[in-house]
């Protein structure tokens, strides 16, 4: 449904706007996410492909490295899932 068909059915612009704004900020906060999560599994694989000789350091920055990765993942996860409640939000405006 377009915003002009959501208009004339009576749903209140401002909101429409402010979730279609939304929307878009979630979005960018995703792609972002993405690319920041691909990333650190460059970064992983190319420690991995350098890990002779400095195992203890390698260790510990492996580590850092996985731990970033899961917040991002799991950051990833709630943008998802939040987009998703602003689309469905967006949806039920038009209904």
């Amino acid at each position: 449904m377009t915003y002009s068909q959501r208009l004339s059915e009576g749903a209140n612009s401002s909101d429409i706007v402010y979730l279609e704004h939304q929307i878009g900020m979630t979005k960018e906060e995703l792609q972002i996410a993405l690319e920041e999560r691909e990333k650190y599994e460059r970064e992983l694989a190319h420690l991995n492909l350098s890990s002779i000789g400095n195992a203890t350091k390698d260790d510990s920055d492996e580590q850092a490295l996985m731990e970033k990765s899961s917040q991002t993942q799991n950051l990833i996860e709630n943008l998802s899932a939040q987009l998703e409640q602003l689309q469905e939000s967006l949806a039920k405006l038009g209904d």
